[in-house]
């Protein structure tokens, strides 16, 4: 293939992003990473590189040595700047850990036991696939090939494992798709309806900020190898301010914690705009260039002043004013956001409200000035999206889309039309991401319902699986591993030969593609030529980076332009040109208080935050691995003094946490982390591994943010009483 323009452009890909993002003969009998090691010498040792799949912004670079087909070091690569040769404390061991761990699937199995219930026998891969495509074709005969929907998410973030080839099969097959929206699903296009781009300052040019504001993000355990940029910022003389409704590692560190009730964060903003502009401390020669709308965002502002939203924020007044001060004489002003401010009902306006700061206050024209948000835009630019997102060109197309987020709702739905007959489920674990999970767990029971899900592990959603295949895992097959946090670009070469009969999700999909009967030359690509094919491209970012670069390499840094100061002089990718305060569809960033009856208030007076405060998992991954288990130790619910006096509960009370969707048992951890009226449990525990077999999803509502269909999972309340 020729190097040529790419037909898909930056913003087409970015929007659909947003939304969500060998013949096959001989791939049925060996897989494509296979192929790529035959011929090595198994006496010596080999040196692969590869990137960490985790959703997650680092994206670690890391290098494998492998003798005799086996692993025998492991390690961050120390040449990637950024990552610098270091892994988080999961993932030092993931060979172990995953590839080779005792109770890894290995094998197809086939339910044999009721749904749920985890009783499974073996079966060839032929038989399980024939049986799956027979029941395949009488389903799309009698109900329509909208009856069956694809459920693939970010199990893995690579591109290829993530999407490439399931995306063909589903499009060729014109199923329902799935709309990727429960993280970043209002974070993503309510940052567009304000600058029409996610792209902001750079990770590594935060050392330059001198007030820098993470809000919503724990940097220091969710972000780690942004937050030694951090550390060279405080030590350059910046303040750090952390702006989060739960006391998290990083608002320890902070010089500031403020601390919001939870989703109030616009009504925060507006009120720093307020202050602002009544002080006249804006850049008005910025706004007259560069933004529209000022004149009713000053209007809108008046109603929200420091004294009237210090009672919905639960802040002194005093606080807010100080902190709109600050901001504004930062010198540059830096404002980090990444997708904790989402998850309620206000998660796009309060991502909108917070996104004008900048250019009220003209930060975007100084280096380290502005907002940091994410970068999946730089591989927009510069990957071959035309060949990677070839499903998108394909005359058969998905006819409709549904909400991972209600994904129990639309199991659960009859008056679908068609229902769901059939799902796969890949690089995802719903009953333990999803938000309400007994009502996943019911419709996942259905008999009715064929359900086969690709894995490494026998997880919470597999038990309800009637097929489960073993997928490979990222020791063990090519890939391409870009970035929503930093401006690096990786590739994943095979180190090892795929364990037992595990098969890349790529090859899995080629198969079903032969066995439904679908011949298209696009089902007979094989890994190595889809990465390859990333890199065909003319984009300057990638100028003298290409597939043999990345081969002896591994990883590269975006050519990008130097100092990049996207808007210091506008340059917006909103339809007009500028930062605009006000939406077309979605108006002025507004506070709406969310409602609940008198019962609710009563029978839930709480409000549960369920976080990512654990280090060794990762959503639920990791959450099997028993040395990380033992760090972690049990699942505990933090609650305030106050609260806990009010019920006779002591530290380390087993209790009850409830509503009307489930019960979780934990301890209980009396704690100044959160303030009264809100107690917060970790996220990622799988609920078959602690007391009463229910987490925190199960207790989560499944209701949708007011921009982008997000998962409002933060508004929600529950009772707490001793077990």
């Amino acid at each position: 293939m020729n190097k040529k323009e790419s037909k898909i452009t930056r913003r087409k890909f970015v929007n659909l992003g947003a939304k969500g993002y060998a013949s096959v003969q001989l791939a049925c009998a060996l897989p494509v990473s296979v192929l790529a090691n035959t011929g090595r010498n198994s006496l010596e040792t080999s040196t692969f590189h590869g990137v960490c799949y985790h959703d997650c912004p680092d994206s670690c670079s890391w290098e494998v040595k492998v003798q005799d087909d086996k692993v025998i070091s492991f390690g961050g690569d120390k040449a990637n700047p950024f990552t610098a040769g270091k892994l988080c404390g999961k993932m030092e061991t993931f060979p172990d850990d995953i590839t080779y761990h005792p109770d890894r699937l290995l094998t197809p199995m086939k339910r044999i036991g009721k749904k749920g219930e985890g009783k499974f026998e073996p079966i060839s891969w032929e038989q399980a696939i024939g049986e799956i495509g027979d029941q395949l074709k009488q389903t799309i005969t009698e109900h329509g090939s909208e009856s069956v929907l694809s459920h693939g998410y970010m199990g893995t973030q690579s591109i290829v494992q993530k999407t490439v080839m399931s995306s063909r099969f589903f499009a060729r097959m014109e199923a329902s798709d799935i709309a990727h929206t429960i993280c970043g699903g209002a974070v993503i296009p309510a940052n567009f309806e304000v600058n029409g781009t996610a792209m902001g300052v750079l990770p590594e040019d935060m050392v330059h900020s001198r007030y820098i504001i993470l809000w919503g993000t724990n940097t220091k355990n969710s972000n780690v190898h942004q937050w030694p940029f951090v550390l060279k910022a405080k030590e350059a003389g910046a303040k750090i301010i952390v702006v989060d409704p739960f006391v998290s590692a990083t608002a320890k560190e902070a010089d500031w914690h403020i601390q919001p009730l939870p989703g109030t964060d616009v009504a925060l903003a507006l009120s720093m705009m307020n202050v602002m502009i009544n002080e006249d401390l804006v850049d008005q020669d910025y706004i007259d260039n560069y933004t529209s709308g000022y004149k009713d965002l000053k209007e809108h502002v008046k109603s929200y002043s420091p004294k009237s939203v210090s009672d919905i924020c639960g802040l002194p007044e005093e606080d807010i004013i100080q902190f709109a001060r600050e901001y504004a004489k930062g010198d540059p002003s830096l404002i980090r956001i990444l997708v904790g401010i989402e998850h309620n009902y206000n998660g796009g306006d309060g991502t909108r409200a917070v996104a004008i700061l900048p250019s009220l206050t003209g930060a975007w024209r100084k280096l380290g000035g502005g907002l940091m948000h994410l970068t999946f835009e730089m591989s927009g630019r510069a990957l071959n999206w035309e060949r990677l997102d070839f499903h998108r060109q394909m005359p058969t197309q998905p006819k409709r889309t549904l909400n991972m987020v209600q994904i129990g709702q639309l199991l659960n739905n009859l008056n679908l039309d068609p229902v769901i007959k059939s799902i796969f489920i890949y690089n995802s674990n719903p009953m333990v991401t999803s938000p309400n999970a007994n009502l996943t767990k019911k419709g996942l029971e259905r008999e009715d319902l064929l359900t086969v899900v690709l894995e490494h592990f026998m997880t919470e959603t597999a038990k309800y699986a009637d097929y489960v295949f073993p997928a490979t895992t990222q020791l063990e097959h090519w890939d391409i591993g870009d970035s929503w946090g930093q401006v690096y670009i990786n590739i994943n070469q095979p180190a090892i030969t795929p364990l037992g009969e595990a098969k890349p999700n790529s090859e899995f999909f080629r198969i079903m593609a032969h066995e439904m009967g679908y011949t298209d030359e696009c089902f007979k690509e094989s890994d190595m030529d889809l990465v390859k094919s990333a890199f065909d491209s003319d984009h300057p970012y990638l100028d003298g980076i290409d597939f043999e670069y990345m081969q002896k390499n591994g990883w590269a840094r975006y050519k990008i332009p130097e100092p990049f100061l996207p808007h210091a002089d506008g340059n917006f990718s909103t339809a007009s040109g500028k930062c605009e305060f006000i939406s077309q569809s979605s108006g002025l960033p507004t506070y709406k208080e969310v409602s609940y009856t008198e019962k609710e208030k009563t029978d839930h007076p709480l409000q549960l935050l369920t976080i990512k405060n654990t280090k060794g998992f990762h959503n639920s991954s990791h959450a099997n691995v028993k040395h990380l288990q033992q760090k972690e130790g049990l699942p505990w619910l933090d609650i305030h003094a106050d609260d806990a006096k009010a019920r006779d509960i002591q530290n380390g009370d087993e209790l009850m946490i409830f509503n009307q969707r489930g019960k979780v048992i934990l301890e209980a951890k009396i704690s100044a982390r959160i303030r009264p009226g809100v107690v917060c449990m970790p996220h990622g525990y799988w609920p078959s591994l602690i007391k009463g077999g229910q987490a925190s999803n199960n207790l989560t509502d499944d209701q949708l943010t007011d921009i982008g269909g997000g998962a409002a999972l933060q508004d929600c309340r529950v009772q707490v009483a001793k077990a």
